[in-house]
């Protein structure tokens, strides 16, 4: 079922959140570069909470 799931483009939760993270992790870089560093603080602080909620979701996810 997960070979139809990515072929059609599903993602599950952690997926998509995974994609977040990157996208949160690409931005404080960014803001970073340009010399931003609250806003680059920002991004960072939201993509370590992200980081651990997917950590906790993947444990659980074992845990099953």
């Amino acid at each position: 079922m997960k070979w139809f799931m990515k072929m059609f483009g599903f993602k599950s939760g952690i997926e998509k959140k995974k994609d977040k993270l990157k996208k949160l992790q690409d931005k404080a870089f960014q803001a970073q570069r340009n010399g931003n560093l609250r806003l680059a603080g920002k991004y960072f602080l939201e993509a370590e909470n992200l980081e651990t909620e997917i950590i906790d979701e993947e444990l659980n996810n074992e845990n099953r």
